[in-house]
């Protein structure tokens, strides 16, 4: 339409341009023109130098004149001499002055522009046509694609009714139904490609729940895989279609044992939390008996045991021992003091003393065949004591940090004495004393079966200071019945484990007996 409009204005413009030549050339009352060359206007005749023009009204388009009217208006009027006689004339021109251009050329701008106009618009629409071409060639394409779609959805509807037998009507006569549908909307392309693509996503759907029933089904569907006529993959989808409700239900089945199973870990979380409150209950009973046996034995070891009692240890064993349950402070200088009487030749470790920095802080022992060990702060004393066996023997050792003087005594004899033995040392407080064991660490149970005592003990005494040696003598003729100040020998704090007994004293029988 724009194209025709500008066709058009561009040929009213050219008739109007043409009018107004002819109109200009042929004016009634002026002398005929003669032709124009070389692009000048022609006069009736030549004049002289010197003529001068003057600008006239611009009323030329006028052909006549009224009569009685005004003057004709001109459109330029030129005064001069002719023939060079001296005479001036003024001649008037009252028509317009046309000048000739070559071919092609006297077309205004506006009717250039025009013509590039159209050519642009002539470009415009050959384009559009080119493409207007290509979209109806694609939609061909597409329409021949969804024929094809078509057959390839019939064949498979056939196929499902083959394998479905008289159960495949249904789907044949939906799949019908939907081709018809199609059908209906075959002149509009794009609504079939989307009812195409629908029917495409249905099936799709189908086959994936097809194929979960078989995935949850294929150790029970043995009869699928050995009938050869349903072997086809859309027949075994076929044959699984009926089971997809199962399939809900299964699931069904799964969440509500899955939430079954959750009220049944939370009963048990509680049961556990209930049962352990009771066994918290228990324990703490427990602990309240075993303190109350424990008192009453301690009572009934006193009652029993009214001179005093004595440790037993059978056999050389790692799990025989005997703690004494006492707060030990720091220590400048010690007496210990104990009864014993040994049943083999090596007598193993009468007591050991250990403390979170040091294992051997204060131990006494006999390991091999040979002396005996005085132990402080890991620093070693030996001396030599000829003990017999199955016989008891009263024996002290002492010490002070002054010097690291120490001395041994055997029946209230000096035995052994010396110096230099962990000087200016103070034993250490807060540690465990264990007899009839050797500690490899504070509080360790991890005994040695080797190094352990192997007889019987009583009467172990431990002071904070030097005893003198009368009162070492009386100690050992049991004529005082003096107890350490630090541990004292008594029931309530001493524990036995692993088969060590406590057996009534008798370790003052032969001085009671000589003493009578």
């Amino acid at each position: 339409m724009k194209f025709i409009v500008v066709i058009l204005a561009a040929g009213m413009v050219a008739f109007i341009g043409a009018v107004i030549c002819i109109i200009a050339a042929v004016h009634s009352g002026s002398p005929a023109a003669p032709p124009l060359t070389q692009n000048r206007s022609a006069s009736p005749a030549p004049f002289s130098p010197g003529s001068v023009a003057r600008a006239g009204a611009l009323d030329a388009l006028h052909a006549t004149e009224a009569p009685g009217g005004p003057e004709a208006p001109t459109f330029y009027g030129l005064t001069g001499s002719i023939g060079g006689a001296g005479s001036e004339q003024r001649v008037v021109y009252s028509r317009l002055l046309c000048t000739p251009v070559p071919p092609g050329q006297c077309e205004p701008k506006a009717v250039q522009a025009d013509q590039q106009q159209q050519e642009d618009g002539d470009e415009e629409s050959g384009s559009l046509r080119a493409a207007a071409e290509e979209l109806r060639h694609t939609a061909q394409r597409q329409q021949e694609e969804i024929r094809a779609d078509r057959r390839t959805i019939r064949e498979l509807a056939g196929k499902l009714a083959e394998c479905e037998g008289t159960g495949g009507g249904g789907v044949v006569q939906e799949e019908r139904e939907r081709e018809r549908g199609m059908m209906g909307d075959e002149g509009r392309a794009g609504g079939a490609v989307e009812e195409l693509e629908r029917a495409i996503l249905h099936m799709k759907e189908r086959i994936e729940k097809l194929e979960v029933r078989r995935e949850l089904q294929e150790g029970g569907d043995d009869h699928i895989q050995n009938d050869p006529t349903l072997t086809h993959p859309v027949c075994v989808i076929s044959s699984l279609v009926g089971g997809y409700e199962g399939t809900r239900k299964v699931e069904d089945l799964e969440e509500e044992l899955k939430r079954r199973m959750k009220l049944l870990e939370e009963e048990r979380k509680n049961l556990r939390q209930q049962s352990q409150k009771h066994q918290d209950h228990i324990d703490q009973g427990l602990d309240a008996i075993h303190q109350r046996i424990s008192s009453l034995e301690q009572g009934l070891s006193e009652n029993r045991f009214p001179e005093g009692y004595r440790l037993s240890f059978p056999v050389r064993s790692s799990s025989m021992y005997a703690v004494v349950k006492h707060t030990m402070p720091a220590l400048h200088a010690i007496t210990v003091c104990m009864w014993l009487r040994p049943t083999q030749s090596v007598l193993g470790t009468g007591f050991s003393y250990a403390v979170p920095e040091q294992s051997h802080e204060l131990v006494l022992q006999q390991l091999v065949h040979g002396p005996i060990e005085f132990i402080i702060n890991n620093e070693v004393a030996q001396f030599t004591l000829n003990l017999t066996v199955n016989a008891w023997q009263h024996v002290c050792v002492s010490w002070n940090r002054r010097a690291g003087v120490w001395h041994v005594y055997l029946g209230g004899k000096l035995k052994g004495e010396g110096k230099d033995l962990a000087v200016r040392h103070s034993i250490r407080p807060g540690g465990t004393l264990i007899l009839g064991q050797e500690q490899s660490s504070m509080g360790g149970l991890r005994f040695v079966a080797s190094r352990a005592l192997v007889g019987e003990l009583s009467q172990f005494n431990l002071w904070d200071r030097v005893l003198t040696h009368a009162e070492l003598y009386a100690l050992a003729h049991c004529s005082t019945g003096m107890l350490g100040n630090i541990v004292p020998w008594n029931s309530r704090e001493v524990e036995v484990f692993g088969g060590v007994t406590k057996q009534p004293a008798e370790h003052c029988d032969h001085h009671a007996s000589v003493r009578q």
